[in-house]
């Protein structure tokens, strides 16, 4: 079988490497034969970061070259279609020209997204911003007609993607439990430290719990915060260590983490996020403290693998719980490993993707 696998962008973004580029090495090796179109290649990928500066030149710039990429990749796409056996588009959304020669060709088609794309009630950071989520709003359910199923990482987008497709399926992740392991143990000291691993898109939820840090480095002379993946960070009363994300550098940083937290606001954005940092705290062994929206509540179990947060309040109780018990952290951080490797490995995702894309094109995997 030869599938063409069409991203967003390249190896370097999460959703495109997990969700795409992590199947490649499997899909090879049981006999089919891969080739991928990626729309914003991996040397241009910290341009989607220009959406949260006031660079106004800039941004127009990023959004005219996206465009025009969008529409020449399309066309790659078109003529590349009519060899495959199979199209596996991640996240891209084409213009209508591109969707109606897609059309024409009639080769089967699975779409996969991996956030609510489709929503336009989201924080508006600029008007740019809110023009490409209106483009969304209507080009992700033109696309999931095109499709004859839908891949989606939790049960609120897959209740969006059901009203457009006629089959839809979920995985959520993956996480490669073989690259993603525990380290050797993270005592250092008397420091007790928290991470949060992201992207400066990303950095307003972890300002959201400012007052809770802040409340938390009052209490606890030995916590420090870690944030891997943005620089502009910092608080008064606890000290923060800022590193810059790199593939390389990501499990090392990980696995410095005491406590991995995941705070996050509940809106119509989030609610279709796909708690990947949950995943990669957890691979490695951390006990997790978390927001309890959306998907996160099925990752986490309150109290088993790590703790909820609903407030500030409990941001900071949750932290308490979990500084001085250093047995309870190991213990939430071996269920949480074990859990991983259960329900959300990849090795476990990338057969059973296979199967489904079989079943898409009647191809058995041997």
């Amino acid at each position: 079988m030869h599938i063409l696998f069409v991203t967003q962008y390249g190896a370097l973004a999460a959703s495109s490497r997990t969700r795409v580029f992590s199947y490649i090495p499997y899909m090879e090796s049981v006999g089919h034969t891969c080739e991928v179109i990626t729309v914003l290649p991996d040397d241009r990928i910290g341009g989607s970061q220009i959406i949260v500066t006031r660079q106004v030149l800039q941004k127009l710039r990023y959004y005219a070259w996206a465009f025009t990429r969008t529409l020449l990749c399309g066309l790659r796409v078109v003529l590349a279609a009519r060899r495959s056996n199979l199209v596996f588009v991640q996240k891209v959304v084409f213009p209508s020209f591109i969707r109606w020669m897609l059309r024409l060709v009639k080769v089967p088609m699975v779409y996969d997204f991996d956030d609510a794309i489709f929503t336009t009630e989201i924080r508006q950071l600029n008007w740019l911003a809110a023009q490409k989520q209106r483009r969304n709003a209507r080009g992700v359910p033109a696309m999931l007609h095109l499709a004859q199923m839908a891949l989606v990482e939790n049960a609120y987008t897959a209740d969006f993607a059901q009203r457009h497709c006629p089959r839809v399926e979920r995985i959520t992740g993956p996480i490669d439990t073989q690259r993603y392991t525990p380290g050797l143990s993270r005592r250092r000291g008397d420091a007790i430290v928290l991470g949060w691993i992201g992207s400066a898109s990303t950095l307003s939820y972890l300002e959201d719990i400012r007052p809770a840090l802040e409340e938390i480095g009052r209490r606890f002379n030995a916590v420090r915060l870690h944030v891997v993946g943005a620089s502009d960070f910092s608080l008064e009363h606890m000290p923060v260590e800022t590193r810059a994300w790199s593939l390389e550098s990501e499990v090392e940083d990980l696995r410095c983490f005491d406590i991995g937290i995941m705070p996050m606001p509940d809106d119509v954005w989030t609610r279709g996020k796909g708690g990947y940092k949950l995943l990669q705290y957890m691979a490695v062994g951390l006990p997790v403290i978390t927001s309890p929206v959306g998907i996160n509540c099925e990752i986490v179990e309150d109290g088993v693998e790590g703790l909820w947060a609903r407030d500030m309040d409990e941001w900071v109780g949750r932290v308490a719980d979990l500084v001085g018990e250093e047995a309870l952290r190991r213990k939430m951080g071996t269920l949480g490993r074990q859990k991983m490797e259960a329900d959300y490995a990849l090795d476990i995702a990338q057969k059973r993707l296979g199967g489904l894309l079989g079943e898409i094109v009647g191809v058995r995997d041997e």
